[in-house]
């Protein structure tokens, strides 16, 4: 039962972030303008980096934790990785 739940709120976490993305990249009009591709840019840039470390850490505490369930670390690194880019680019459109 845990996993369809699981399954239910990173579904429908996903369709709120695209969402929200193509509608604040539409209003903003930045799909049009070279700095919010820049913006897109580094943010996809930097989340790759942490996706990839939180893949690792994931892997090395999956195998050294056998009560680990790998499906819902890989659903944790999944959720960081599409709020975590959200924040990222919410950071560098104010910094940029």
């Amino acid at each position: 039962m845990g996993s369809e739940w699981l399954f239910l709120f990173i579904a429908a976490a996903t369709v709120i972030y695209w969402f929200a993305f193509y509608r604040f990249m539409k209003e903003t009009g930045q799909m049009k303008d070279e700095r919010g591709r820049r913006i897109n840019q580094v943010a996809s840039e930097k989340t790759l980096i942490i996706v990839q470390m939180l893949l690792l850490m994931g892997i090395l505490a999956v195998d050294a934790f056998r009560w680990l369930d790998p499906a819902k670390v890989l659903a944790l690194i999944y959720v960081v990785a599409i709020f975590g880019h959200a924040l990222i680019r919410y950071h560098y459109s104010r910094v940029m």
